[in-house]
């Protein structure tokens, strides 16, 4: 019994290292060149290779028709067009590829060899971040302040509705069912548990939010407004992980990096690097959304 014990505690105390592990940003670095895009949604496949949506030049002219495939080296190429004003994407389990198009106001769903079919065309206004789960995608519908639950047939109802969603932007799901939103249009990341009830978890500066990813135990945001990442824990707690503050695209370390109106981000498959995608230009308007440079975050955890 004290072996069986000593092995439990021994495994105990390896699960509680791994998700109470803190990440530390190295250094930021730029990869490759500008793509000729908006900054849309991000994510990253089980190879290395991150795919950026283009939504629009402007963020009133949501019209972008493509999605760029971007090899860990920085080599860019359209991955799929034919979208209208691409927005917040996820790869689901299925390992199909799902695009939400703002302008279009519809899901699409993106086929391995970039092939473009219609996945939900009703009840969406200006969708934007998505999740994927075994049987359902969740959608925030940053025009209306809801978030939609689609079945695997398409069909799409209201499972949140809440003045605390503010146009809904990012999406993402914690380990427990539990949804969160960062609202575009609010300071607040907002909870929404399994139930669709909705409350706050924590707010960030610059009255204006990106998208966010859940990795270990911490959320990492995009304070758009502030153009700086941040951590949130599960209970609220917010901690700067990168960006001065000010406005441009400079390279370093964590404090002395700029970011201008940073949309979304993306981890590495090992964890070793955030992608952020950012305005390559030092823009005082934040309507203006390209062209887009691909920033990298190198982490180190303690």
């Amino acid at each position: 019994m004290r072996l069986k014990f000593l092995a439990i505690t021994f495994l105990a105390s390896i699960s509680l290292s791994l998700t109470a592990q803190k990440p530390k940003v190295t250094k930021v670095t730029t990869l490759g060149d500008p793509i000729q895009a908006g900054s849309g949604g991000m994510e990253v496949d089980a190879s290395g290779n991150i795919y950026m949506s283009n939504f629009g030049i402007y963020l009133n002219q949501a019209g972008g028709a493509e999605v760029f495939k971007i090899t860990p080296d920085g080599k860019a190429s359209v991955f799929a067009k034919g979208l209208n004003g691409a927005s917040g994407n996820d790869i689901g389990p299925d390992g199909l590829f799902y695009q939400s198009n703002v302008s279009g106001r519809k899901i699409s769903v993106i086929q391995n060899d970039g092939s473009v079919s219609d996945f939900a065309t009703e009840g969406f206004f200006s969708p934007v971040g998505l999740v994927k789960t075994e049987d359902a995608l969740f959608v925030a519908n940053c025009g209306s302040g809801t978030i939609q639950k689609v079945d695997s047939d398409g069909n799409s109802s209201v499972f949140a509705k809440s003045d605390l969603l503010k146009c809904p932007n990012g999406l993402e799901m914690d380990d427990k069912g539990n949804l969160y939103t960062a609202n575009f249009m609010s300071s607040n990341i907002v909870k929404i548990d399994p139930q669709g009830h909705t409350s706050v978890l924590a707010s960030l500066p610059g009255n204006n939010n990106g998208h966010l990813v859940f990795r270990n135990g911490l959320f990492y945001v995009l304070a758009r407004g502030a153009h700086q990442v941040y951590t949130i824990d599960l209970e609220g707690n917010v901690e700067l992980l990168a960006g001065s503050g000010k406005k441009g695209n400079k390279d370093g370390s964590a404090s002395e990096a700029t970011f201008t109106f940073p949309n979304d981000l993306a981890f590495s498959p090992d964890g070793s690097k955030l992608y952020v995608n950012d305005v390559g230009a030092e823009t005082q308007d934040g309507r203006l959304l390209g062209p887009v440079l691909i920033r990298v975050l190198h982490i180190s955890y303690n």
